[in-house]
Parts: structure tokens; sequence; C-alpha cells
């Protein structure tokens, strides 16, 4: 598992954005190569093509600034010399 840290001042993290990561093994309810946003009581999952929420999200979390991020986070991860399949 890739674990991401955005900046203090991000939107996210000022919306209560715990950690996001990228799902390097498939588990149950999550693919290869999705990321996965984690919140304090819920969390967002960028599969490449669309985001899904679950439990309870902040209304300050904008889906297309998640959306964004995830394809940050996909592209660093790539630039690191490893190969991501979504």
């Amino acid at each position: 598992m890739a674990v991401f840290k955005p900046a203090d001042e991000h939107p996210l993290t000022k919306a209560g954005l715990r950690c996001l990561y990228l799902v390097e093994t498939a588990e149950r309810g999550l693919r290869l190569g999705d990321v996965v946003f984690e919140f304090p009581f819920g969390r967002v999952i960028d599969t490449g093509m669309a985001c899904r929420r679950e439990g309870i999200i902040p209304p300050a979390v904008d889906l297309m600034s998640v959306h964004k991020e995830a394809t940050a986070v996909r592209s660093a991860y790539a630039e690191r010399g490893q190969e991501v399949k979504p």
C-alpha cells in the first residue's frame, strides 16, 4: 500500500482527511489501482472513472477535487518507476 500525506493547508485536509493511499493488493470492495481517501467516519474511493462514497463524508469535500488528487497520486506513483494498473 502506497500512503500519501497531503499538505496541512490542503482543502481536503481541512475537511478532515486522515490519509490517502493507492491500493496495490486487491481486497474486498477495492481493486488494484483504486485511490482511497480516509475521513473520520467514511471514505471516498476513486476508481479512475468514478468516485464512490462509503460512510459519512464531510459536506466540504468536493468530489472533483478528490478526483484531481487521485489522478495526481497515480501520476506520482507511476513516476517512481512503478506501473499502476487501473
